[in-house]
C-alpha cells in the first residue's frame, strides 16, 4: 500500500457522518481536515472523529497542498462549483449525490477532472448494496432474455423538522427539487442502470402534505419510455408514515426480478428462489442499504491504482438529464424527450 491519502470532508451537515465514519475505517486514508461555513459545525465533527484542522473557508481547504482528496458533502446548489474548483487544483473529487443541478455544472466538473487527471467519484452508493449488485449480474448475463418494462417506488417519511433544521431544504434554488432529486433519486438511478436508456418522460409533481413548509415536491410520478419502446413507471413521495422498504421490479422476456427492501425474487427457468441480501453492517441509512462504506473504500483503491472508479462522472451525469427532464415535464405537464444511454 502506497502513502495514505489525506482526505478533507466539506460540509458537516448530516451525510458528513457516512463519509468521516468510512474514512476511519480506510487504510488507504485519514482524515486530515474537516470544513463547514458554520464553524461549531467542523468543530463538533473535529472533536467527534479526532481532526485538528478545522476550516469555514472551503478555497483554504482545496487551496492547502497537503490535501489529496476532497468530500464534498454540501448543499445540492453547491456542488458543481466546489468540485470544479478543487479538481482544477488537482484534487481527486468524491461528490455526494447529485453530481449538480445542471447539466452545465455537470461539464464543467468533466472538464476540470479531464484538464488535472484527478478522480472524481459520485456518491450513488446504492449501486454497492450486494442486492444491487446481484440485479445488474442477472441483467447483464442475459439469462432473463429481452427487457420489456420496469417499475419502483419509493414511499418514505420526511417530517417539518427535517427542513426547518436544514433551511437550504425544501427551496429549488438550493435544493435543486425535493423527493425526486434527495430521497428518491438513489432508486431512480438503479432503474436506469439495470435497464435501459430512457428516451421520452412524462411526470407529475406535486406538494401534498408539505405545502406549508416547502416550496418543491414532496409527490412525483413518472412514465419514461425506452429506446426501444420500455416501459417504465416511478413512484415517490414523502407522504408516508414512516421510510417502507424500497420496491423495484424489472420485467423481462424470460423472467423476473422483484427488489423489496433487501429481499431478492428471481423468477428465471420456470422457477422462484427469495434472497436476503440483509447487511449487518450499516453505514448509512438503516432502511435500506450498507453501501456508503463500501463505495468510498473502493474510492480510495481507485486513487491509488489509478483504476477508474465505477459510479463516474460520466454514469452520474445521466441521473442530471434524467432530472432535469423530469421536472421540466412536471412543470410544463408535457412529455419530454431525452436520451439518458443505458446504465
Amino acid at each position: 500500500m502506497g502513502e495514505r491519502k489525506k482526505a478533507a470532508v466539506i460540509g458537516c451537515g448530516m451525510i458528513s457522518n457516512n463519509h468521516l465514519k468510512a474514512l476511519r475505517n480506510i487504510e488507504q486514508a485519514e482524515i486530515y481536515a474537516v470544513c463547514d461555513i458554520e464553524k461549531e459545525k467542523a468543530v463538533k465533527a473535529g472533536e467527534e472523529y479526532g481532526v485538528h484542522k478545522i476550516y469555514e473557508d472551503y478555497r483554504e481547504v482545496i487551496l492547502n497542498p497537503d490535501v489529496d482528496v476532497i468530500h464534498i458533502c454540501t448543499p445540492h446548489n453547491l456542488h458543481g462549483t466546489m468540485a470544479a474548483e478543487a479538481l482544477a487544483a488537482g484534487k481527486h473529487v468524491l461528490c455526494e449525490k447529485p453530481m449538480a443541478l445542471t447539466e452545465e455544472e455537470a461539464r464543467a466538473m468533466v472538464e476540470a477532472r479531464d484538464r488535472t487527471g484527478a478522480q472524481l467519484g459520485i456518491c450513488f452508493q446504492n449501486r454497492y448494496n450486494e442486492a444491487s449488485v446481484y440485479l445488474k449480474q442477472m441483467m447483464d448475463s442475459g439469462k432473463l432474455g429481452t427487457f420489456l418494462g420496469a417499475r419502483a417506488q419509493v414511499t418514505w417519511n420526511r417530517k417539518p423538522e427535517y427542513y426547518e433544521n436544514s433551511p437550504w431544504r425544501g427551496r429549488w434554488e438550493s435544493e435543486g427539487g425535493g423527493v425526486l432529486i434527495n430521497q428518491a433519486i438513489h432508486t431512480l438511478d438503479l432503474l436506469q442502470w439495470l435497464t435501459c436508456g430512457i428516451k421520452k418522460v412524462e411526470a407529475d409533481i406535486s406538494t401534498k402534505r408539505l405545502k406549508s413548509v416547502i416550496e418543491v415536491e414532496d409527490t412525483a410520478d413518472i412514465l419514461m419510455t425506452g429506446e426501444h419502446g420500455e416501459r417504465l413507471l416511478f413512484y415517490a413521495t414523502n407522504c408516508y408514515v414512516k421510510n417502507a422498504p424500497v420496491e423495484l421490479e424489472i420485467i423481462c422476456s424470460e423472467g423476473s426480478l422483484k427488489l423489496e427492501g433487501n429481499q431478492v425474487i428471481t423468477e428465471a427457468d420456470g422457477s422462484v428462489t427469495r434472497e436476503d441480501y440483509t447487511s449487518g453492517s450499516v453505514l448509512g441509512k438503516d432502511y435500506w442499504g450498507s453501501g456508503h462504506g463500501i463505495l468510498i473504500r473502493d474510492f480510495y483503491e481507485c486513487v491509488e491504482t489509478g483504476r477508474p472508479f465505477p459510479v463516474s462522472a460520466e454514469e452520474a451525469m445521466k441521473m442530471v438529464t434524467l432530472l432535469e427532464a423530469v421536472y421540466q415535464s412536471g412543470k410544463t405537464g408535457t412529455a419530454v424527450e431525452v436520451l439518458t444511454g443505458k446504465g
